[in-house]
């Protein structure tokens, strides 16, 4: 089985890449997706998330994200506290959920399975990938697309920013690039174009 990392800044497109590969036909898991629906569903996850931050984190529902949001991103020493605390509550049940879901489609004969994830590199998980794709987008528009699906200001998405990995970092380790700064048709046909490559590639394990 071919596994594929996809990663890349806030606000460059990597849920839409992701959409166009599951569109494609790949199995694809999203760690967001994962990240939340642990947090919805897991009573020891929630018992550590309210003694961590209080009980207003929860709905019923799952998880005020708002509120989680405004107590783990921002500059002070403070939210950098609390964003460590929220990685160290979720970060591994996410990590050890999708090794079980490793291990469940290499059973049943998945032929490429990728995993989304934006601290893919921050937390030093590439090696386990045969091949990484990064999305990027140019900064300002980047911006602007966070901007207007969360409401905050260009300060607050900057700041979000500077807890990832400068994406020239990110760039430079990559072993395949999506630029998303234009049209959605110009990022259909670049993802695409990267799907055929890695399809036509061998399985490693083979």
């Amino acid at each position: 089985m071919k596994l594929i990392g996809i990663t890349g800044g806030i606000g460059t497109g990597k849920s839409t890449v992701s959409r166009l590969l599951r569109e494609r036909g790949w199995t694809l898991y999203a760690s967001d997706d994962t990240a939340k629906e642990i947090m919805a569903s897991d009573p020891e996850v929630r018992a550590e998330l309210v003694a961590a931050f209080g009980a207003d984190v929860l709905t019923d529902q799952g998880v005020n994200a708002p509120f989680l949001a405004s107590l783990v991103f921002g500059a002070t020493e403070e939210h950098h506290a609390r964003l460590a605390r929220l990685n160290q509550i979720v970060h591994p049940r996410v990590l050890d959920a999708h090794m079980h879901a490793i291990e469940r489609e290499h059973a049943a004969g998945t032929k490429v399975m990728a995993i989304e994830s934006a601290l893919l590199y921050e937390v030093e998980l590439e090696d386990g990938f045969d091949w990484v794709i990064v999305v990027d987008a140019p900064h300002d528009v980047c911006v602007a697309r966070v901007m207007e699906r969360s409401k905050s200001t260009a300060a607050e998405v900057e700041r979000r920013m500077t807890e990832q990995l400068a994406m020239e970092e990110k760039r430079g380790m990559a072993d395949f690039v999506i630029e998303n700064g234009t049209t959605l048709a110009d990022l259909e046909r670049a993802t695409a174009m990267v799907a055929m490559i890695i399809e036509a590639f061998p399985d490693p394990e083979q």
